[in-house]
């Protein structure tokens, strides 16, 4: 019994750093925080419920989202003017999302997660960004669109503390889309941006109980090494082609999560 439990507890070990390390392969690659991965492992394979799954995932994905941002900087691919203003806008965002995600059951989390994967899949073969760069929202845009970054910021603030995530997989399309940001920069943004943002959501979810640090940390680990690697690789590698195939990827988590009985 005794070599059984030793045997089982270092295949959990392995599959939580595995995980960290792909997530954080892809975070680095794509600027997110890894939720998409992270979630549905942690309630597939540690059964955990879809609350603690998304707060915990929220650890991993500020260790990662420090080590991606620190070689992303590196690269020059970091405006932490943009990444401080929608970082904000992300805390009043976390803050709302926290207290309204006591309200929402478990299923129903669920799939609106899996729906929100689908969409944000979606978006991520057919959306195309500006070439350029970026323009400073403080001297250039004036009030407008400093106001459209900080929504951008509460937006992806509240869907991180109701999803779990995060917030790159939001906050990438509309820096692109809405503020003209260039792909490369607006992953960095997201990253720098996501840390105190993911910071309160785990804040709000560990006031509830739902935050399993030594798991989270575990994965998180992982996700350091992953997501140096990630951000390396993206300053070379072709985007489209990234984009397509972690695309299909988050179809496919988004249909069995979505299968799952809560």
């Amino acid at each position: 019994m005794k070599v059984q439990s030793f045997l089982y507890k270092q295949r959990v070990l392995l599959i939580l750093i595995g995980t960290g390390l792909v997530a954080g392969l892809l975070g680095g690659l794509l600027g997110i925080g890894g939720g998409a991965l992270v979630v549905p492992v942690l309630v597939f394979f540690l059964d955990f419920k879809q609350h603690r799954a998304h707060g915990t995932s929220l650890v991993a994905a500020l260790l990662l989202g420090v080590s991606a941002v620190i070689t992303y900087a590196l690269h020059g691919h970091v405006d932490i003017w943009l990444a401080l203003e929608i970082a904000a806008g992300g805390v009043i965002g976390a803050m709302i999302g926290g207290r309204v995600v006591k309200s929402i059951k478990g299923s129903t989390l669920q799939k609106s997660f899996s729906v929100f994967l689908i969409l944000v899949a979606v978006q991520m073969i057919f959306v195309k960004g500006h070439i350029g760069s970026a323009a400073s929202m403080f001297t250039d845009g004036g009030w407008p669109a400093a106001l459209t970054v900080l929504g951008t910021g509460v937006i992806t603030g509240f869907m991180s503390a109701l999803l779990g995530i995060g917030g790159g997989m939001v906050m990438i399309p509309a820096m692109v889309i809405l503020l003209g940001v260039p792909q490369k920069a607006a992953q960095g943004v997201s990253l720098a941006a996501a840390i105190p943002t993911a910071f309160t959501a785990m804040l709000m979810h560990k006031s509830m109980g739902n935050v399993d640090l030594t798991v989270g940390a575990t994965v998180g680990a992982g996700a350091i090494f992953g997501a140096v690697a990630g951000a390396s690789i993206a300053a070379l590698a072709p985007e489209h082609v990234l984009k397509i195939s972690f695309s299909i990827f988050l179809l496919v988590i988004a249909v069995l999560l979505a299968l799952k009985k809560q």
